[in-house]
């Protein structure tokens, strides 16, 4: 066991950025880590480390931490992935890892690194990020609506049909116009989202596409989860968002869901508004977003 290993000599300790020889290393540290956090796929970690968009902590040759970032969009980037051997404690790793990260992330001309956790991980790693300059900018919201109720349909010009992969830059295009750079969605997300067919939606005005929206099935279809409503700004105000949720929640009653979810930002009212009207109730979750400017 760890703790009757000889104690890590932080002073001895080295921090540089990841490079491709690092994969195995990092493949072997997320599976026997003490502590870990992952909110990508390992083939997006893997890619991380390779191009160098992971800083590496390492006690002679071995290495004891790992902290990678996601594909900048503006000059932003997410926290993505974090490993800590049970040999050092996260607040000291993390303290280590913080200043070798933000070089990383200056290499690659980014300005802003985000995190954002679940329940599990923030019992253990948000002090700690605190601590090391993370700052509190906003919560993410839960809402849910049990029932199938629609109070309006939307704008009865909005044409919705079913995405198809040639849609993939018009939907990137709307992405970035629609949402701040930590929010944006980028193709690693995007194209499978569409090819997996099961909703999403474009909506087309006047021969224009002006939005989007996707959702995912759960729990054998029995929640359906709305990921995205995206409205070009310039067509807002003309029943778009609403002609996109009314077709999610027939969707959903289509498939025979019985619970309907979504998350947005503490700040969006505008939104919040909206989803209150058509029956969708705040559940009390809140997800806390941390922001480190550099």
């Amino acid at each position: 066991m760890w703790p009757f290993r000889k104690p890590v000599d932080l002073k001895a300790t080295t921090t540089r950025p990841s490079q491709p020889t690092d994969v195995t290393a990092v493949s072997h540290l997320f599976r026997a880590a003490g502590r870990r956090f992952l909110a990508t796929t390992g083939s997006e970690l893997y890619t991380a480390v390779e191009e160098g968009r992971a800083a590496i902590l390492e006690f002679g040759s071995d290495i004891l931490a790992v902290a990678a970032l996601s594909k900048p969009i503006a000059h932003v980037v997410w926290l993505r992935a974090l490993a800590i051997s049970e040999r050092l404690y996260p607040r000291d790793a993390i303290k280590l890892l913080t200043p070798a990260l933000d070089q990383v992330a200056r290499s690659h001309a980014i300005t802003q690194i985000y995190y954002a956790g679940d329940e599990q991980t923030d019992q253990w790693l948000r002090a700690p990020l605190e601590a090391a300059g993370y700052h509190h900018q906003t919560d993410v919201v839960v809402y849910e609506k049990r029932g199938w109720e629609i109070p309006a349909s939307g704008n009865p010009d909005v044409q919705v049909r079913p995405a198809c992969a040639v849609d993939l830059a018009e939907v990137l295009r709307l992405d970035t116009r629609c949402f701040e750079p930590q929010w944006v969605k980028d193709e690693g997300i995007l194209a499978p989202a569409i090819a997996d067919g099961s909703f999403f939606v474009m909506a087309e005005l006047d021969g224009q596409v002006v939005g989007y929206s996707y959702a995912t099935s759960h729990f054998g279809g029995r929640l359906v989860h709305l990921v995205r409503i995206a409205v070009d700004p310039e067509q807002r105000g003309r029943g778009i968002g609403v002609r996109l949720l009314a077709e999610f929640v027939t969707y959903a009653a289509e498939t025979g869901a019985g619970l309907l979810t979504l998350n947005t930002q503490a700040y969006n009212h505008h939104a919040q508004r909206l989803y209150r009207w058509f029956g969708f109730a705040p559940t009390g979750e809140r997800q806390p977003v941390l922001c480190r400017w550099l």
